[in-house]
């Protein structure tokens, strides 16, 4: 086997002698100080009470509160949370996913109550906890199917097509984010009897859990993140134990076996049927996992599927993509590209959570690099102004839509949003790591230095200039870890006025400031904002090794962290118009452009003579923000 065994629990009775040095409070996620069941974590993340996020992101996150979240619950009749009701359930003939939104509408609110103090959300959040939790089974289960087809039903014959282990793993996560700022033993108590009811069906001698969800069992296997978390609140051995087991199941899996595969570098699409969101949130909980066992396996196999992804699977807008010739939402050939394939909302949100437990891990900059370019590109790419709808799939090349009230990436999509303010900010080797960009105010406390007020004042994304004033209790000598951008050659860095030495900065990396920091330090950063060219070339070759049958060069604009899309169909008709852009010096054909009114761009015209000028915009923004409308991110350059 390819991790290292810790014996199943429940069978053999025996405990695992384990570090249980274990920190936990509302304040705060896991130490770098800290080594938590073994495993040393290098970022500590804020409390969503300890800042507060303005710009684009703050829109964004403010939109989504006070429209989907505090919709949900009476939306469309109420049919989101209805469906969890004996009435509903008894009548029950569908294997779907639905009853995921009531997890993930209650962990992306109790997040947004904590950061916001909104005492009508947190009405809201309560209420519907509590009627949730009230139509809990004596067995434990809290889940939308009928009995005859939930998962205590062993001659159920629907297993393999079901949605009903996602959905019960979706309403544990929530219940344990709701008892983590408002706790309380009957929220804590259902998230348990969940898992009880796991370890009652899946646990060793029962039923196999790769068998009860769909994509070759990753749509159940996933029940692991739920399972770690339980174990971390409760340090209850039987649950660590069971989290192995899952792991065991998954190996045993032909033609799913992530850990060993993904060890060996195998493509995405080759692991379970390649479905991105499952295996991108499989990942994300092996992480996990590695956190509680320190088993150096878990973290290469997560570490070499993320590289997988980078390399052969991301869009230039951070989407995870596929959809061309297999299922939407599955990852293509390796190597393959097209500018026409699918990002679903959720394999977004997946993708972000993927990068947010690597980072809290090792603390390298190339993970907060991804949160932020997804954040920044597809996430608000993918959302609506009203805060409410949001796109199910995004494309490079194609319009936008609406999502249905019931389809997954709404809530995906307002989850990934209600984690970023958490993310900004971190505590690293006792000092503040500044991982995304954006304006905003924080507050942390620090080992010597009390508590330390944050500022930062800055236009970011549309521009590189970004102010932060450190505001310590008490003056004290820290590091500040500022993020430089992979696409920032260089920066010039100023601490009160003064330049600072930036001749050790490396782009992609944390570049590192210690000294000793009073009130109202201001440290100013000046990244270089240039637009950049992008090429891809999509292309089929001959049989048996034969030279390409066709070949297209496509081009992409970016400028910073953010892509480009033509702002609609070329010239008002056409998707695709060939545009030869020079050899030499592109990025000299495209010239700042008036901004439409209503849009926070900036804009640029693509000139290039004998053609009518394409105005470009901000992916997220490209087209207008209204459904139907066409984004064109990928234009022609040569056909060959």
């Amino acid at each position: 086997m390819y991790y290292k065994q810790i014996s199943y629990l429940i069978r053999m009775k025996i405990s695992v002698q384990i570090l249980l040095y274990f920190s936990c409070f509302a304040g705060y996620a896991q130490s770098n100080e800290l080594k938590i069941f073994g495993a040393q974590i290098q970022n500590e993340f804020m409390a969503p009470s300890a800042i507060a996020v303005q710009g684009v992101l703050g829109q964004a996150i403010s939109a989504s509160e006070k429209g989907r979240l505090a919709a949900l619950p009476g939306w469309n009749k109420g049919q989101l949370i209805n469906i969890f009701s004996e009435e509903f359930r008894n009548k029950s003939e569908r294997n779907d996913w639905y009853g995921e939104h009531g997890g993930k509408w209650l962990y992306s609110t109790a997040l947004a109550v904590e950061r916001s103090k909104d005492p009508h959300l947190k009405t809201l959040l309560l209420q519907t906890a509590d009627f949730l939790i009230s139509t809990q089974g004596q067995d434990g289960y809290l889940g939308t199917y009928s009995p005859a087809r939930r998962i205590t039903n062993k001659k159920a014959t629907t297993h393999s097509t079901s949605w009903d282990v996602w959905n019960l793993t979706y309403m544990a996560l929530g219940l344990l984010e709701v008892n983590k700022y408002f706790p309380n033993n009957k929220y804590l108590g259902a998230a348990e009897k969940i898992g009880e009811l796991f370890l009652e069906t899946f646990g060793e001698g029962k039923a196999d859990i790769t068998d009860y969800g769909t994509r070759k069992g990753m749509s159940a296997t996933i029940a692991l993140e739920p399972v770690v978390e339980l174990y971390k609140v409760t340090k209850d051995e039987r649950y660590l134990g069971f989290a192995e087991w899952i792991i065991q199941k998954i190996e045993a899996r032909e033609g799913f076996r992530m850990i060993s595969e993904s060890l060996k570098k195998t493509d995405a699409e080759n692991i379970g049927d390649g479905k991105a969101y499952q295996l991108i949130w499989n990942l994300a909980a092996i992480a996990k996992l590695f956190q509680v066992t320190n088993n150096d396996d878990y973290l290469k196999a997560v570490e070499n599927g993320w590289q997988n992804i980078v390399d052969f699977h991301l869009t230039e807008s951070g989407g995870p993509w596929g959809g061309i010739g297999k299922h939407l939402e599955c990852f293509n050939k390796k190597g393959y590209w097209s500018p026409y394939g699918f990002v679903e909302t959720c394999s977004t949100m997946a993708w972000m959570q993927l990068n947010r437990e690597l980072l809290r891990i090792t603390g390298q900059a190339k993970y907060a690099q991804e949160i932020e370019k997804s954040a920044y590109n597809a996430l608000l790419g993918a959302q609506f102004p009203n805060g409410t709808d949001w796109s199910y799939h995004s494309f490079s090349n194609g319009s936008r839509h609406i999502a249905h009230f019931n389809d997954c990436c709404p809530s995906s999509g307002a989850l990934a949003l209600e984690e970023l303010p958490q993310l900004i900010y971190s505590k690293k080797e006792n000092g503040i790591a500044c991982n995304i960009y954006t304006a905003s105010d924080a507050s942390f406390s620090l080992s010597g230095a009390g508590q330390v007020k944050v500022i930062q004042k800055t236009d970011y994304p549309f521009d590189g200039t970004v102010q932060l004033t450190l505001s310590p209790e008490k003056k004290s000598e820290f590091p500040l870890f500022l993020r430089i951008p992979d696409w920032a050659s260089s920066a010039g860095i100023k601490v009160n006025g003064k330049p600072f030495d930036t001749g050790k900065l490396t782009p992609g990396k944390y570049f590192i400031i210690s000294r000793a920091w009073g009130k109202n330090d201001k440290i100013e950063i000046d990244f270089p904002v240039e637009l950049k060219v992008i090429q891809r070339q999509e292309y089929t070759n001959a049989p048996q090794g034969g030279k390409p049958i066709y070949s297209t060069e496509w081009f992409c604009l970016t400028k910073g962290p953010l892509i480009y899309s033509c702002s609609g169909l070329i010239y008002g008709k056409d998707r695709e118009k060939t545009f030869l852009l020079p050899e030499k010096n592109e990025e000299a054909c495209f010239v700042p452009a008036a901004l439409p009114s209503g849009f926070n761009g900036p804009a640029y015209e693509l000139k290039l003579p004998g053609q009518e000028a394409l105005l470009l915009l901000p992916y997220y923004e490209a087209g207008g923000r209204t459904p139907g409308l066409w984004r064109l991110t990928w234009i022609q350059r040569k056909i060959q």
